[in-house]
């Protein structure tokens, strides 16, 4: 039995256990810098396979345009080590069991990854699986025209990918597609659609399984533009960067949209007065986290945070002083296993950057 002043210890300890806890999140960074993920080029890409576990992959690409990977060992995650993988070019995404890349797709398939042929000369950006198809996926990217980039929207049937045309209107002939989201009631795609003058727009598109249709999407500020970089279906929310037409990487200002995921409808959510750009977005529990670049070249991540009355606020976290640093993609669902990853500028060029959520 406790005696009263063990169990005022005990109490001690738990509130300070709580409190620790808490400001871990509120008030401290958490994140930290891993050294042993190689020395060759930039992390592109990183995700855990399957969702939810501690088996993380981490894709990049080295100095000469290869495709490399590394996989996490150990139950949590302690150390990380090379695969050999098939040469798809930069991988922009890493999803379920798909990669998208330069060159092609990747599959996870018995064990290993499997070089997937796509048709034409698309640029693969991303790749959703369909959750009532079974073995369906719907890809999304770009494919070079006479004038430009003009989207493309692809689906695999189980055995290879095919075209689903967007009509012309639609999509301009100079635009990319860098998001998909998958519903019992559609697939819907997002991306930019790019005019010299007027900069880039925000395009939201509907396939209902026989015609394609566009969505209203909130307008930019006048004079300025809008790209959008990644989407996760888990967090339901697409980011990038918005800046006046033409202007500096310099001025840009991070962009982040929250994606109903009944509708495909997007609405745009205030965010810190950061100089920087997003490219990539995940989810913690539910918590969504995006990291990307601040304009002096350091890393850059913000979570959304809830207050008592259910009110919610997008806070910048405390980050590592990399200099010559960015962050280019985020992945994991379990702490301490969340990762964002990227490249730090060297003498000899990029090195891969690896930092883990670890609170």
């Amino acid at each position: 039995m406790l005696t009263r002043r063990n169990r005022v210890l005990v109490l001690g300890v738990v509130a300070c256990l709580v409190s620790t806890a808490t400001s871990a999140w509120a008030g401290t960074s958490g994140w930290q810098v891993r050294s042993d993920v190689g020395s060759d080029g930039a992390l592109t890409a990183v995700a855990t396979i399957p969702m939810g576990s501690a088996n993380a992959w981490a894709f990049g690409v080295r100095r000469d345009g290869t495709t490399y990977a590394i996989h996490s060992i150990g139950e949590f995650a302690d150390q990380w080590a090379p695969v050999d993988v098939p040469d798809v070019g930069r991988v922009h995404s890493l999803r379920h069991v798909w990669a998208a890349g330069e060159k092609g797709a990747l599959r996870w398939t018995d064990g290993k990854w499997l070089r997937v042929p796509v048709p034409g000369h698309a640029v693969v950006r991303a790749i959703e699986t369909d959750p009532v198809a079974e073995e369906t996926a719907w890809a999304v990217g770009a494919e070079q025209n006479a004038t430009g980039k003009r989207g493309v929207v692809l689906k695999w049937d189980g055995a290879r990918w095919r075209a689903a045309p967007v009509p012309r209107g639609l999509v301009d002939d100079s635009s990319e597609l860098t998001g998909a989201l998958v519903t019992s009631d559609g697939v819907f795609v997002y991306g930019i659609d790019h005019d010299r003058r007027h900069g880039g727009r925000v395009i939201a598109l509907r396939f209902d399984g026989r015609s394609w249709s566009v969505l209203p999407t909130p307008p930019p500020r006048p004079g300025y533009e809008e790209h959008v970089t990644s989407y996760d279906v888990a967090a339901t929310r697409l980011v990038g960067w918005t800046a006046p037409v033409g202007a500096s990487p310099r001025l840009r200002n991070p962009l982040i949209y929250h994606v109903d995921s009944a509708t495909g409808r997007l609405t745009k959510e205030d965010v810190p007065a950061v100089a920087g750009w997003l490219t990539g977005v995940t989810t913690e529990y539910g918590t969504p986290l995006v990291v990307g670049t601040t304009a002096s070249s350091r890393p850059l991540a913000m979570r959304l945070r809830y207050d008592g009355d259910r009110r919610t606020s997008w806070d910048a976290d405390e980050m590592p002083d990399i200099r010559s640093g960015q962050l280019l993609a985020v992945g994991g669902t379990i702490v301490p296993n969340i990762w964002a990853v990227g490249s730090t500028a060297g003498r000899h060029g990029d090195r891969p950057l690896m930092l883990r959520y670890s609170p």
